[in-house]
């Protein structure tokens, strides 16, 4: 159960949780890690031709687990990956199956399969149309990968490419929400060898609470990795970006949807 609390009556930003031994130790720590962290379908209405609206720490977590219970979908991409001045683009097709299962294909210009990865849960397999076994070796997919994802970490890659269905925040997750004049801010925060430190952060603008950008953090409060949404569109009663584009020391990602068929339940 949450315990949402106010931290400081200056500033608006409210932490929610598991109960700590003592709230105020929490939120001290918390003030430390936010300081050192710190087309077939109709198209968005622009943000700035609807009226901003205001939401609770729990009626944001509402919004995101209602967005978590995403049903399967389909959709034709085109993954473009880039890293100082080289760069290439392939096409290609993600599917969703729920609860937990993630299939990317890269296709060649006659819609022949260069590639299919799988992602069920924590296993992660590739099977290549050349005759390659099938391989569930990180070290070997990413080697495989290589010509089309460069050095991007291949959980990186499929992060980017499940992330169309929005961040998801988990029931036992300490959250610290920051309300800004055009954005809400959402800290997500864990636990680290007895410290509190910064993992995620989520920016939603203020009109449908659409998420903006999601931002991984590494354990000395660097970014690792940020994932940007644009180009929102309503695709069966939800709104869904059709471009996420990533940015990694290792280069960027960047998916363009051109179609999302969602799958009868």
């Amino acid at each position: 159960m949450f315990h949402p609390f106010v931290l400081s009556p200056s500033k608006d930003l409210h932490i929610a949780g598991r109960p700590p031994t003592s709230r105020w130790l929490w939120a001290a720590a918390v003030w430390v890690v936010l300081i050192s962290g710190c087309a077939a379908h109709r198209h968005a209405v622009e943000p700035e031709a609807l009226p901003k609206r205001d939401a609770t720490l729990a009626e944001l977590e509402r919004i995101l687990a209602a967005r978590a219970r995403v049903g399967g979908y389909r959709a034709l991409v085109t993954f473009e990956v880039s890293r100082g001045n080289r760069s290439g683009s392939v096409k290609g097709t993600v599917r969703f199956t729920p609860p937990r299962t993630l299939d990317i294909r890269g296709l060649d210009p006659l819609g022949r399969d260069l590639f299919a990865l799988r992602a069920e849960g924590e296993s992660i397999t590739l099977h290549r149309a050349d005759g390659v076994p099938t391989l569930d070796s990180v070290e070997a997919i990413e080697f495989e990968l290589a010509p089309w994802i460069g050095s991007l970490r291949v959980a990186d890659v499929l992060r980017v490419a499940g992330s169309g269905q929005g961040p998801f925040v988990d029931s036992l997750d300490l959250l610290a929400l920051e309300r800004g004049e055009d954005v809400y801010t959402l800290y997500v925060l864990m636990l680290d060898d007895g410290r509190v430190r910064l993992d995620r952060k989520i920016r939603f603008e203020r009109t449908r609470f659409l998420p903006v950008s999601e931002e991984w953090f590494d354990q000395h409060g660097s970014s690792r990795l940020r994932v940007e949404f644009d180009r929102y569109r309503e695709v069966a009663g939800q709104w869904r970006p059709f471009l996420v584009s990533a940015t990694t020391g290792a280069g960027s990602l960047r998916i363009a949807y051109h179609e999302i068929a969602v799958e009868p339940s």
